[in-house]
């Protein structure tokens, strides 16, 4: 019989995530995404626009989960080529070995994500890398700026593994052609920075300014090691790592490889000692740790007997894993936490609920996304006082075309109201609301000037503000029937310890569109010295305090 060759196991690798892709729900993720793609843009709330741009490309061809993932399950299969002409391995079974032996390579096989076209153009930066590393072109450095800037498009990620592959050659500093790569990238790059600039660089308020402080623990560190240890694979992981590192770069392009996958493991190691880490972020360094492993592994014939030992029971475990996300064979109490079972039941569930009403979720860019690709229907998502936005918050045609309309409200915080178990898998809450309105960000915006960093316990401070109508519309603060007050709110990392009204009465009943209104808010302190966050929200009555303003660092002392 004859032995199969790379087309054979990426033919194979192609049928088998076409199949996954069909047959597997959307994962949370995945259903943000793709509503991303139904509003594509040159950027996002906290990505860049390359995945949407795949799933928008697939779901226009096949309007359903393989449709979200076709271009996906492409790109896995490109990336693999790729790698394999970048190594063009003597043994084709001992590479596909080890790829398949790659528990992220199986997610990656189909899951819409932004890593995915993220491993794509690194793998193809390296393939092109190495051509530009061997000879002087200016033709490869205009390839290469093309490539970067897929990077960039893909995810910012990409910028940590392009550092270290630098580090790896500083030699390249010295052609002038080198210079060409990041010009063109960040010239191709310019539009989503315009995007960011106009919308005042929203990705980087919400990673930098205000994302969700968790209270550090020495737990992130083994996180983030058993993290590695089971996207790597849970058998393979330790001896692939092993091979690569012990690798002995043979010229200077392996000398690239080998900073490079160093460098992101240990920075994002370095990391989890200051916060979470997330196990997929070191996605890129699963090419040059292929590489690397294979050049050790393809004449020592030892080690070869032992991953190919380790890796019947990785591929036993992955077969059942993809297996579960198609049929649903564990307990019935695991259901709470399964995000790939039983949702388009869900959706059905509140949507019979909400009829022809539009249904609003709080603090949730998961579940109005769910809703709409299952459902149908429309949904929104209200971003409220203590939370740090998504990508809701930059859609206000959405909020404006609920206000004053009856809708259903959903949220999980709502524990005062009518329980729901929709689809059995999510306990919930839902009341009905006959005159909807929110002033949330994008509608209303609140900045102060020169913010308070330090102030005494137990103080108040009156602040110069500017209040903004950040939409082409008039916001009427006094239509419908429920009266809108502006609060002030302090936090102890994520929880409220602290709020109050911060004006007796708003200066103003309307803001015409883009109009700024300056007035002087009254701030608190808590009682107790420490570190606090503030920020203002407007609240309507009877309903929420919205999102209206950054967070600001205090210091009560």
């Amino acid at each position: 019989m004859k032995r199969l060759s790379w087309p054979h196991f990426l033919g194979i690798w192609l049928i088998v995530n076409l199949l996954q892709s069909a047959f597997t729900e959307l994962f949370h993720d995945e259903a943000h995404f793709w509503m991303f793609s139904q509003h594509l843009d040159w950027g996002f709330w906290d990505h860049p626009p390359a995945a949407p741009l795949l799933i928008f490309l697939g779901y226009a061809l096949i309007p359903n989960e393989l449709g979200v993932r076709l271009f996906m399950v492409l790109s896995s299969v490109l990336t693999i080529f790729l790698i394999y002409r970048l190594l063009r391995p003597a043994d084709d079974r001992l590479f596909f070995l080890l790829v398949f032996s790659i528990f992220l390579i199986h997610i990656g096989g189909f899951m819409a994500a932004p890593d995915i076209p993220l491993l794509l153009a690194t793998a193809a930066f390296f393939f092109a890398y190495r051509h530009y590393a061997g000879q002087d072109r200016w033709q490869t450095a205009l390839l290469l700026g093309l490539i970067v800037a897929a990077m960039a498009y893909s995810k910012y990620h990409g910028a940590v593994i392009l550092l270290f592959a630098l580090l790896g050659n500083l030699s390249l500093l010295r052609r002038p052609s080198f210079y060409l790569i990041p010009f063109v990238a960040l010239l191709l790059f310019l539009p989503h920075l315009h995007w960011q600039w106009v919308r005042d660089f929203p990705t980087f308020h919400y990673h930098l300014v205000d994302r969700g402080q968790d209270e550090y623990h020495w737990t992130f560190v083994l996180d983030y090691i058993g993290g590695q240890l089971l996207v790597l694979g849970p058998f393979v992981a330790i001896p692939l790592l092993i091979a690569a590192f012990r690798q002995k770069p043979a010229d200077a392009f392996e000398r690239s490889l080998k900073w490079s996958m160093i460098g992101v493991f240990g920075f994002f190691l370095f990391r989890s000692f200051s916060e979470r880490t997330e196990a997929n972020w070191t996605a890129t360094a699963i090419v040059p740790l292929i590489y690397l492993s294979y050049r050790f592994l393809e004449d020592r014939q030892i080690w070869q007997r032992w991953i190919y030992r380790l890796a019947i029971p990785s591929f036993a475990l992955f077969f059942l894993f993809r297996l579960y996300l198609i049929v649903d064979f564990l307990p019935t109490e695991n259901k709470a936490r399964n995000e790939f079972h039983g949702w388009d039941r869900w959706a059905a569930d509140i949507s019979a609920l909400a009829g022809e009403r539009p249904v609003v979720f709080y603090n949730s860019y998961r579940s109005p996304s769910k809703y709409q690709f299952y459902s149908g229907k429309f949904a929104h998502a209200l971003n409220t006082w203590g939370q740090s936005g998504n990508q809701y918050d930059l859609m206000p045609e959405q909020a404006e075309r609920l206000q004053g309309k009856e809708v259903v409200i959903v949220s999980q915080e709502l524990d005062d109201e009518t329980p729901i178990f929709p689809g059995g898998i999510q306990h919930t809450f839902y009341k009905i609301v006959d005159d909807y309105r929110s002033y949330s960000y994008p509608r209303v915006w609140v900045e102060i000037d020169d913010p308070p960093a330090a102030l005494p316990p137990d103080t108040t401070v009156l602040l110069h503000i500017r209040i903004s109508n950040r939409t082409d519309h008039e916001i009427d603060f006094t239509a419908g029937s429920r009266p809108v007050d502006l609060y002030f709110h302090v936090y102890d990392r994520n929880e409220p310890v602290l709020f109050d009204c911060a004006l007796e009465q708003l200066p103003f009943d309307r803001l015409r569109p883009h109009e700024t209104v300056e007035t002087i808010a009254l701030l608190a302190t808590p009682t107790s010295p420490g570190a606090y966050r503030y920020r203002f929200t407007f609240h309507v009555r009877g309903l929420h305090n919205g999102r209206n303003g950054h967070f600001h660092e205090l210091r009560v002392m």
